[in-house]
C-alpha cells in the first residue's frame, strides 16, 4: 500500500465554513434572511475581501476579524474573531457543523487502521480551548497540530514537518487536504501528496483520499 495515512486541515474541510452558517447565524440573532450576503470561495464576486486574502494581500485573520465587526455592526455591537465564531459555532449541535464527509473518511481511516490527524492553523485562536473540549471529532484522531501553540503556520515547510512528525509516516506515506491553494502548495514541498478541498463539493477529496489508501468507498 503506497499511502499509509492521511492528515487533514480542520476549518473548511472538517468544519463548515462560516458562509455555510449563514442562514443559522441569520435566525440566531434575528435578522433576515439573505442579510449576510457575501459568500467567499462559493461567490467570489460577492466578497470583495475574499478576493484580496486570496491574493495574500491581507491574512486569513485579518480576514475573518473584519468580517467579525461586520456581522457585530448589524446588530449594533462591537465584535472581535472569538464573537462571531462564537455565534457561528456554539449552541449548534456538532452535526449542524460538522461535515458528515469528514465523520465518514475518519471512521473509515481509522477502521483500516491507518493513521488520522489533523494540521491546523488557528483552531484554538478562532474558537477557544473550552469549545475544542466539547468536539467529539477532536477525540478521534491521532494528532492534532494547532498553529496557535506552535506558532508557525502553513504554509510554512515546519508546519507540515511538525505534523509528519506526529504521525510517525514518511511524507510521502501521507495524503493531505486543504481548503487553501497556499497550503497545498507548502505540503508539496515537503513531499505530501496534497489534495485541494473544494467546499462546494465536498466529498471529491475525501472520495479520491480514500480511494488512494485502498480504502472501499
Amino acid at each position: 500500500m503506497k499511502y499509509l495515512g492521511l492528515m487533514l486541515d480542520f476549518g473548511g474541510v472538517i468544519l463548515k465554513t462560516p458562509f455555510e452558517m449563514h442562514r443559522l447565524v441569520e435566525k440566531k440573532l434575528g435578522l433576515q434572511t439573505n442579510t449576510i450576503s457575501w459568500y467567499g470561495p462559493f461567490n467570489p464576486d460577492s466578497d470583495l475581501l475574499w478576493k484580496k486574502m486570496q491574493n495574500d494581500e491581507i491574512t486569513e485573520q485579518e480576514y475573518w476579524i473584519e468580517k467579525s465587526r461586520f456581522i457585530g455592526k448589524m446588530i449594533g455591537e462591537n465584535w472581535n474573531l472569538r464573537d462571531y465564531m462564537t455565534c457561528c459555532y456554539h449552541g449548534f449541535s456538532e452535526g449542524d457543523i460538522i461535515r458528515k464527509e469528514a465523520i465518514n473518511a475518519i471512521k473509515k481511516v481509522k477502521e483500516y487502521g491507518l493513521s488520522i490527524g489533523i494540521l491546523t492553523n488557528e483552531i484554538e485562536y478562532f474558537h477557544g480551548k473550552e469549545w475544542m473540549s466539547n468536539l467529539e471529532i477532536l477525540d478521534t484522531v491521532e494528532y492534532l497540530i494547532d498553529g496557535t501553540n506552535t506558532k508557525i503556520l502553513k504554509p510554512s515547510s515546519k508546519a507540515y514537518k511538525i505534523a509528519i512528525k506526529a504521525s510517525r509516516l514518511e511524507a510521502d506515506k501521507i495524503i493531505f487536504i486543504d481548503d487553501q491553494i497556499r497550503n497545498i502548495n507548502g505540503a508539496e514541498k515537503v513531499g505530501l501528496y496534497a489534495l485541494h478541498f473544494d467546499v462546494k463539493n465536498p466529498n471529491n477529496a475525501y472520495k479520491k483520499a480514500l480511494s488512494l489508501l485502498g480504502i472501499s468507498v
